[in-house]
């Protein structure tokens, strides 16, 4: 397969396109921002597997270069909205600085790009890895959407890897109509699996939010081993996207955990479940502690949105979420981020209007810790 990288400095699409370059997966860095809609016919007559693109593209004294990165992809995305099979991922690779001054306030460029990168992290050997590991997975996600499309199989249960009687217990209507209302478009079916199943908790769990349900201490060996072993046992994603970014699914998970310990995960502190959790997968496994009781005597259930450690309900409140659907876990503050001005330095997040009392009496004193 091959991408392709364009920066209007040289020298950085050079790097940079060496660095996002692996096996399978070739990135050539020919191409400096140009005409706009010239540039646009290049890169599709190069039938690319997948376009990475710096956020400023204007900074460079070119002679056709006057516009950004989101006025590159926007035009690409509609020049395959009538030829699904041509589709491919576009990711944002820019500085540290263009992508929280720049981007994140240019709201119009946010569904153009399914993933973004720091230029300066990729420079870390781990970070890489990662990324590695997603880019090839969108290139080759987007061909299993677009093959799923052609074979008139575009429905959840490809899509997802798994079977009717799973989707008849799973409320996942909502998702349904979502893939349908894409009207086959294979950026919008991606940009729909990655932000609603893929990038939230709720049917599919990530690393932090599996130490959370299972109310572990999320130290990273402890749930690699956790991971694997839920994954061996058959808990494990194998849809869309699933070999970047491993999820387990949480109705396995539940269900497992209920047979193996009697009784619901909720029933136990978190020091009961890593004693249970323990004997039946011979790990020597950890509790979570409270960030705000200093204790595994509690009832654990997500992961806080800020810092992503287990948290409970009682001791955190609720964040406002403008897209919050009906099988998305919400999205949660623990009283430790908030009372340490945390959220301040979040300006996306703000505590909903549900639970703005809780937080006064919190900043007040009125709520201590325990």
């Amino acid at each position: 397969m091959i991408g392709f990288f364009v920066d209007d400095n040289a020298d950085e699409r050079t790097r940079i396109s060496r660095l996002l370059e692996q096996e399978g997966l070739e990135i050539d860095p020919r191409f400096e921002p140009y005409a706009p809609t010239d540039l646009r016919d290049a890169l599709l007559n190069e039938k690319p597997d997948l376009v990475a693109l710096d956020f400023r593209l204007d900074e460079e004294n070119l002679k056709e270069n006057k516009y950004k990165g989101g006025a590159l992809a926007q035009i690409l995305r509609e020049a395959v909205l009538e030829s699904p099979e041509r589709d491919f991922p576009i990711i944002l690779v820019s500085t540290e600085k263009n992508i929280k001054q720049i981007y994140s306030i240019d709201k119009t460029s946010h569904d153009l790009f399914d993933q973004k990168y720091m230029k300066k992290s990729l420079n870390d050997k781990a970070y890489r890895s990662i990324c590695h590991r997603e880019i090839l997975s969108l290139a080759n996600g987007y061909k299993t959407i677009s093959a799923a499309n052609a074979a008139g199989r575009l429905n959840l249960g490809t899509l997802l890897d798994l079977e009717d009687e799973e989707l008849e217990v799973l409320p996942l209507h909502g998702l349904a109509i979502d893939i349908k209302d894409a009207n086959a478009v294979t950026h919008v079916i991606a940009r729909v699996l990655l932000r609603q199943m893929i990038g939230r908790a709720g049917p599919l769990l990530a690393e932090k939010d599996i130490a959370a349900h299972l109310g572990l201490a999320p130290d990273a060996e402890q749930i690699s081993q956790v991971l694997e072993f839920l994954c061996a046992e058959g808990m494990g994603y194998g849809g869309v996207f699933s070999d970047g970014w491993i999820r387990v699914w949480r109705h396995r998970m539940d269900d497992w955990s209920t047979g193996v310990l009697g009784a619901p995960l909720s029933s136990f502190t978190g020091r009961e479940r890593a004693e249970k959790l323990s004997e039946v997968t011979g790990l020597e496994l950890m509790p979570a502690v409270s960030t705000w009781t200093g204790t595994s005597e509690e009832l654990f259930s997500f992961a806080c949105t800020v810092c992503e450690k287990p948290t409970e309900r009682r001791n955190s409140v609720a964040l406002y979420d403008k897209y919050l659907i009906s099988y998305l876990e919400r999205r949660r503050v623990c009283f430790n981020c908030l009372i340490r001005g945390e959220l301040e330095n979040r300006t996306s997040y703000t505590v909903d209007d549900g639970d703005v009392d809780i937080e006064a009496d919190l900043r007040s004193g009125r709520i201590e810790r325990k």
